[in-house]
């Protein structure tokens, strides 16, 4: 089986000259060693190797999935800060950009019925044309029978939704019925894209839902903005967006060769089936709180005084936080399966390795994020539209943005265990935190709005991933920090001061406001980025900034 993966791998892998020189310049983990050794004849490359290379090859992917992932964050930003903002009343934006979306993707966490972890944890089970049928058929039918379950459940507690929402938050009621059918195309799209997934394509479905979905909400945005539309209308064509994607996913698929067009109910009869739905039961649990998570703010927050226009505020500004923890995400992709291999090899080594790495790494790339926007928070919203309506919400950026910090800087923790023979305290502890959080919550908003809402986030946070970070040191005997952590954070501390005491232009003109901008991103790259390089903070950073260099002087040198 390994060796049947192995084209498809070295695919990923960008090939036979990446793999060769990084079996000269490093060790290699033994299931990839094995893969090259037999599909090209690698001599060096020995099986009894145990290697950091694999922390190369997250970094390669990581760094790959990441564009499409800024790419579809920067038309998200670009949206939110500038076309929702300029064509959209607070109330709107609230509705359209906060919980519009955010309640079905609650929905779809129960309604998929842990479809996605399930066909990705047992995918490989199912390797015949006849089993890869059921598992298809597994896939579509899955979550229809929980989509069953999801729209008799949501009409059964209409009466608690309209008394939560109605005073506060009447577009909310208005809208009631049109989360159904959203909640219906999310949960296709992602049960398509996990199918996608199993078969190692990541980037066109990313790019559909990333990219191809928000230039869709921005047509439609701006149809209404310009009174071609009515808001009505713009709501309902978001709807037909999903469905769109939908479609857009099945032609992929079809064009692929892994559509099916039958269906084969055999997947009852498959040996792996009992295991598959004790694991769902597991997943649905788990999966349900990690959903509800990160936007429990948004759906508690319509219910509290201020509505959807205090949900508008702290959206928004958590958004700019955002961009803070993309990193982390596209890491995640690439190294779950690696870490998932190195357990079944029982090689802990190795995971200690991409452990430390990915906390050092991740948490110097959120530090450096996290300083450029806040040094800088006060020129950011000074120059989005209606500053003054949203500008509050600047302690959301600091709060939620050292919340992503604290979710870094513990590294691939989550990742660990749930590929550990302990993932079942994984979902314990998820479900733990969801109550702490809604607890918090409905204890800090009242007092304080949104910011109660972004407080209640970050101590949550904090606590959630102290726990697992203690659970994984008492258990398996590793963690994540090093001499280097206690570094990165005096950097980030002494780049801070340089930044925010930096002499800069009168920031009460556009002109001024920019330069300042300017001016501190400079302070915040020479300080804090040339000390990571200066003091080699990391490895892999430094090589990755010195190679790119080097790949830039190249192309200059040529023209």
């Amino acid at each position: 089986m390994k060796l049947g993966l192995a084209p498809t791998m070295l695919r990923i892998f960008k090939g036979k000259r990446f793999l060769y020189k990084c079996s000269k310049s490093r060790q290699m983990p033994v299931w990839l060693s094995s893969i090259v050794r037999q599909s090209y004849g690698f001599s060096r490359i020995s099986p009894s190797q145990i290697s950091v290379c694999s922390m190369g090859i997250i970094i390669r992917q990581g760094l790959k999935s990441s564009v499409v992932t800024y790419a579809g964050v920067a038309i998200g930003i670009i949206n939110m800060l500038i076309l929702y903002n300029r064509f959209l009343s607070q109330e709107q934006l609230g509705l359209y950009a906060s919980t519009l979306l955010t309640f079905p993707i609650v929905y779809m966490s129960f309604a998929l019925l842990g479809v996605p972890s399930v066909a990705v944890r047992f995918h490989s089970q199912f390797q015949t044309q006849t089993a890869r049928r059921q598992l298809f058929t597994f896939i579509l039918v899955t979550p229809f029978v929980g989509l069953l379950g999801f729209i008799f459940l949501y009409l059964a507690f209409k009466p608690f939704y309209l008394n939560f929402y109605q005073e506060h938050s009447p577009l909310l009621v208005k809208y009631y019925y049109v989360f159904i059918p959203l909640t219906v195309g999310m949960v296709y799209l992602l049960a398509l894209e996990a199918y996608s997934r199993i078969h190692l394509r990541i980037v066109v479905p990313s790019l559909i839902r990333e990219i191809g979905l928000r230039l869709l909400n921005s047509v439609v945005v701006i149809l209404f903005g310009f009174q071609l539309i009515s808001f009505d209308t713009m709501v309902n064509l978001t709807v037909v967006s999903y469905g769109l994607a939908v479609v857009a996913m099945l032609v992929y698929l079809y064009t692929q060769g892994n559509l099916f067009t039958t269906l084969d109910f055999g997947f009852i009869r498959h040996p792996a089936f009992g295991d598959m739905w004790r694991y769902g039961l597991w997943v649905i649990l788990g999966g349900a709180s990690a959903a509800l998570m990160p936007h429990i703010e948004k759906i508690l927050l319509p219910g509290f005084a201020g509505g959807l226009s205090s949900t508008a505020i702290f959206d928004l500004a958590s958004r700019i936080a955002l961009v803070i923890s993309i990193p982390r995400n596209s890491i995640v992709m690439i190294s779950a399966p690696i870490i998932s291999r190195a357990f079944q090899e029982n090689d802990l080594a190795q995971i200690d390795t991409i452990y430390k790495k990915s906390s050092l790494n991740l948490f110097i790339i959120g530090v450096f994020l996290l300083l450029g926007i806040w040094v800088n928070i006060d020129s950011i919203f000074a120059i989005i539209p209606k500053s003054d309506l949203y500008a509050p919400g600047k302690y959301v950026v600091l709060m939620v943005g050292l919340s992503r910090i604290a979710d870094m800087m513990t590294g691939l923790n989550t990742e660990i265990l749930t590929n550990s023979r302990y993932y079942r305290y994984d979902i314990v502890f998820i479900v733990l935190f969801t109550f702490l959080l809604m607890a918090s919550n409905f204890y800090l908003i009242p007092r304080y709005g949104y910011n109660g809402a972004a407080a209640a986030s970050l101590f949550s946070v904090v606590i959630y991933n102290g726990v697992k970070l203690a659970f994984i040191r008492y258990k398996l005997g590793i963690q994540p920090f090093t001499s280097q952590t206690l570094l990165v954070i005096l950097l980030g501390g002494c780049a801070f001061l340089a930044a925010t005491y930096l002499p800069v232009p009168d920031a009460t003109t556009l002109a001024g406001r920019l330069t300042g901008l300017l001016l501190r991103s400079v302070a915040v790259g020479i300080i804090f980025g040339g000390g990571i390089l200066a003091f080699r903070v990391s490895e892999d950073i430094s090589a990755g900034f010195w190679m790119a260099w080097k790949m830039v002087k190249q192309k200059v040198g040529r023209r």
